[in-house]
């Protein structure tokens, strides 16, 4: 049997995250920036009266939104935010799209070549690759305790 992943679009890529983890979907409202935050770090959102860390994925990747300067802000609300459990936080991961919720089979390590210690697996399917994230991995150690001190 295969593993379940929400499988979402940021630029012109698709990713998967784990469902076990994933314990909101929700689109993007208000963003409160936090002074002095890493640059991935796009702000606090209010989910029913708690303040959770947002990690804009287009940074840490160094991915490109798939739009126009113009309609950023206006675009920016159709933005999902993926509510995560990382190390026992609740962290929300900003995403352009979420496309599905699916079971993967023969999720294969990445190659050699692939360094990243956030991709944990790569499903070839016929019509596109989708990379397998591991959440706990996207941002170090430091960076996570960092974050936690300044919410």
């Amino acid at each position: 049997m295969g593993n379940q992943v929400v499988i979402f679009g940021l630029g012109q890529e698709e990713y998967g995250m784990p469902i076990e983890i994933v314990r909101e979907i929700t689109r993007l409202g208000d963003i409160r920036p936090i002074p002095k935050a890493p640059d991935c770090v796009k702000g606090l959102i209010n989910l029913r009266g708690s303040a959770i860390p947002l990690i804009d994925l287009h940074v840490r990747f160094g991915v490109e939104k798939n739009r126009t300067v113009a309609k950023d802000a206006e675009a920016a609300k159709e933005d999902f935010a993926l509510i995560t459990e990382v190390n026992g936080d609740l962290v929300g991961f900003a995403v352009d799209q979420v496309r599905e919720v699916r079971i993967l089979d023969n999720i294969a390590p990445p190659p050699p070549l692939v360094t990243a210690p956030f991709i944990g697996g790569i499903v070839n399917l016929p019509d596109r690759i989708i990379m397998v994230l591991i959440p706990d991995r996207i941002l170090a150690k430091d960076e996570l305790e960092g974050i936690a001190k300044l919410v």
